[in-house]
């Protein structure tokens, strides 16, 4: 790989990433109902696991560099990733209930490109910079030799907290699901 492409190495795999669950999620919502929840499932299985990089791998650069742990970016995309996972829970719950809200894609969708915009504009390229060539080129050779995500299992070790408020995700400040 010649050095200007690693520059930027990481910011294209992540950003490619993203492309690729964004047509996983399309193709699950235009799907028929025979096929849809094995669609979710992969999608799903794909974004828990960009999570996971993200907050085991790239996060974790920035604060130590930047000093910014409880603020800044990085808080907020912690955040972004809880709600994610939240409204992906409840996604994969009603697939599995065989009635799909269209409100909760329209949601999850919303966030997602929001959330997808900041890491592409901000989060990606201030971690490569933070890292020389050959930490990039070692990062990328880790997370593309990660273990595929079992979302099975993700889903059995999702923890509900029981919500007296209301149903609503996210009615209050407290997370009702605990996610790993």
């Amino acid at each position: 790989m010649m050095m200007e492409e690693n520059d930027h190495a990481l910011h294209n795999f992540f950003t490619q990433d993203h492309r690729r669950l964004d047509k996983l999620f399309d193709s699950f919502r235009a799907a028929d109902s025979t096929s849809q929840i094995e669609l979710l499932n992969k999608f799903a299985a794909g974004l828990i696991q960009h999570i996971v990089w993200e907050e085991e791998y790239l996060f974790p650069i920035f604060e130590r560099v930047t000093g910014m742990i409880q603020e800044g970016p990085i808080a907020v995309m912690r955040e972004d990733h809880q709600t994610i996972q939240e409204l992906l829970y409840e996604l994969l719950m009603q697939a599995k209930a065989g009635e799909i809200s269209p409100i909760l894609t329209v949601q999850l969708e919303g966030l997602l490109l929001q959330h997808n915009q900041a890491e592409e504009n901000v989060l990606y390229d201030a971690v490569e910079s933070m890292l020389t060539p050959e930490s990039r080129t070692e990062l990328l050779q880790t997370l593309l030799e990660e273990d595929e995500l079992d979302i099975e299992k993700w889903i059995e070790g999702v923890t509900i907290i029981e919500d007296k408020s209301d149903d609503t995700p996210n009615s209050d400040d407290s997370n009702p699901i605990t996610l790993h």
